[in-house]
């Protein structure tokens, strides 16, 4: 019994406040990948760009494609999907309404990749089932604005000694198992297993993988560039073992059933740091971000005890002086309790005479709220006041800073005179109690009981809860279906032909399974898109380019040796020329022919061009300068 027990809490539980982490983490990532792509709407989103809509849907990439991106042929229409986009993100990030925050993101995700599917890379893949595993998951349970209405509505409070008790303001979590985390185990397993077995090519048996990785100009950054020139050799042999190694130990540890607290513990400190190795040397979108949001499920209530030691000591307590007969200010006290997680906060009413600080007068906390810091003694009031109790909160220096700064700290204070002299009357609009909290009589009710549930929504959620099982089990033999059919290194004895209703599970919500980051080896070979435009003036210019990467041509005689391109661009240089996408070379003609419009000079007319794919052999180790520059044509105009 104890056996099983031990395997459900590693395989079918997370920590409440680790999905919150995760809620907070991959709410800022779908938010970073919404800015990139934001600034890729006029290129690729709309009807104007390298990809309208209505190519994609003649000639779909895959069979089954589903986007709201789709209904958007201009720029107004896109920036009003991703504001909505944004909104849904925003309330994921903060949670507030969380499930339906889940599922509105999860549809947003899935419509923005899918409108550019040719261009979706690995990074675009986790987001999508990272969103997906974990719409089974409460996200909101800990650290969301739910949470803490849920806390507010569910205890009520009416004096400063019931602020104190801290522990029955964030109830537990409900015991919940879901296939879901098990799920989401097997896929990261998954991921680095057969990113590591995939690792069977040359450039990986004798260690130069890491080497030409870094001669791939159109991903490189700044970083990157300066490794290959100053790393030697034999440091980027020793990266590439290293990273196979890392990978290899991140598989095992996140699937291991022994000693987790600390196998997990290792997998959390080290695998955002390989992540972190290839986020400042490559352009990979949102992957790295993505692969290292996943890791924050993992933290086990040992990590959080833990941290919550660490963080508590390097937060100073303080001491808040409040005004017991200001509604307005006793409810910012309760919600002050709730989110001070590390309890560095302590509330005195101004009522409480014998607690006052030495030399302060009654006057005093009639016009301002007062913090002294417990340590030192010193005394805090206004805006100072309020960057105080932000300091003694989990991450409030990012907003704690502003309130200090000359200027702002000014501003801040006549808004705070403001908001003083007037808050009896906002107390009042606001529903509080404007002269003085409740009597000790209702007080004796502050240990409101929540609402009881009634059997038979109590039977509802049993039935939305299996449901939902239900649906993860199917989603998991889809995805099985995927992973043996799309990986080289699965055995052939496991590939059967997937059912066309499970492939569909996979192809509109965007599911794909193909781990092989520059596996089996890493290309020797680079390459770019150049444009030699000749516009009615006779001037040459390379339209692509101007707006694509900082190569500046046409007519160089090789590529540049950073290429500075996105994501988007990337992709769209390595699938543009191939003669499976031939159905796109209409919509990248007249994007091509469009030049004048998008530079509002009539001298722009293109009256002929040639295409080329460019491509070059990158030096080998303990050399710098590529060879074997190619240029080949593959489209022209007029033909």
């Amino acid at each position: 019994m104890r056996l099983t027990q031990e395997l459900a809490r590693t395989y079918l539980h997370f920590d409440a406040r680790s999905l919150g982490l995760f809620r907070i983490v991959y709410g800022v990532v779908l938010l970073t990948d919404l800015c990139l792509r934001s600034r890729a709407i006029d290129t690729f989103y709309t009807n104007a760009g390298l990809l309208p809509n209505h190519t994609l849907l003649w000639a779909p990439p895959t069979p089954h494609m589903f986007s709201l991106f789709f209904t958007a042929s201009n720029r107004g229409l896109v920036i009003f999907l991703m504001l909505l986009c944004a909104a849904a993100f925003s309330c994921l990030l903060v949670g507030y309404r969380t499930k339906l925050a889940q599922v509105a993101s999860f549809v947003a995700l899935t419509s923005m990749n899918a409108r550019l599917a040719p261009l979706e890379n690995g990074g675009d893949m986790v987001m999508n089932l990272l969103g997906l595993w974990t719409l089974f998951l409460p996200l909101g349970q800990r650290f969301s604005v739910d949470a803490v209405l849920a806390s507010l509505r569910g205890r009520s409070e009416h004096d400063a000694a019931q602020l104190q008790d801290r522990s029955a303001m964030h109830a537990p979590p409900s015991d919940w198992r879901s296939l879901a985390v098990l799920a989401l185990i097997l896929q990261f397993f998954v991921i680095y297993l057969f990113n590591v077995v995939h690792k069977s090519g040359p450039t990986w048996l004798d260690g130069t993988a890491v080497h030409y990785t870094l001669h791939q100009d159109r991903l490189i950054k700044p970083f990157g560039v300066w490794m290959r020139l100053h790393v030697p050799p034999e440091a980027l042999r020793a990266l590439t073992y290293g990273a196979v190694v890392i990978e290899s130990i991140g598989a095992v540890t996140i699937i291991s059933p022994f000693f987790t607290k600390y196998t997990r513990a290792v997998a959390v400190v080290l695998m955002p740091l390989l992540h972190l190795g290839f986020e400042l040397c490559l352009d990979l979108g949102v992957f790295s971000f993505s692969m290292m949001s996943y890791f924050a499920l993992l933290l086990a209530p040992e990590h959080w005890s833990w941290l919550a030691r660490v963080f508590a000591a390097r937060h100073r307590r303080r001491i808040v002086y409040f005004d017991a007969s200001c509604g307005v200010c006793f409810a910012c006290t309760r919600l002050l309790s709730r989110l001070d997680l590390l309890q560095r906060l302590e509330f005195v009413a101004n009522t409480d005479s014998a607690r006052l600080p030495a030399g302060t007068s009654a006057e005093l906390f009639d016009t301002t709220i007062v913090v002294v810091d417990a340590e030192t003694g010193k005394l805090h009031t206004k805006a100072r006041a309020f960057a105080a109790i932000l300091l003694a909160l989990p991450c409030g220096f990012l907003v704690a800073w502003l309130l200090v700064l000359p200027g702002l700290r000014q501003l801040a204070d006549l808004a705070y005179e403001q908001v003083a002299k007037n808050r009896a009357a906002i107390s009042s609009w606001l529903g509080f109690a404007a002269c003085g909290v409740p009597s000790l009589a209702t007080a004796a009710t502050a240990h409101a009981l929540p609402p009881q549930v009634t059997p038979a929504r109590a039977s509802l959620r049993q039935v939305g809860h299996w449901a939902g099982q239900l649906c993860v089990a199917v989603l998991m033999a889809a995805s099985w279906g995927e992973i043996v059919n799309a990986n080289a290194a699965a055995p052939l004895q496991l590939r059967y032909r997937q059912p066309e209703l499970l492939q569909a599970v996979i192809e509109y919500p965007r599911l794909y399974q193909g781990w092989r980051m520059f596996a089996p080896h890493a290309p020797t070979e680079d390459f770019n898109i150049e444009i030699d435009a000749v516009t009615v003036d006779g001037r040459h210019v390379d339209p692509y380019n101007e707006v694509a990467s900082a190569y500046r041509g046409p007519g160089f005689t090789e590529i540049s040796p950073r290429l500075h391109q996105n994501q988007f661009f990337t992709a769209y240089s390595l699938f543009i020329w191939r003669p499976g996408f031939r159905a796109y070379l209409t919509a990248f003609r007249e994007w091509i022919l469009r030049y004048p419009e998008r530079t509002g000079r009539a001298n722009d007319r293109i009256v002929r061009f040639q295409v080329s794919w460019l491509s070059d052999q990158s030096p080998p180790p303990g050399k710098y300068q590529p060879t074997g520059f190619k240029r080949t044509p593959f489209m022209h105009f007029p033909e």
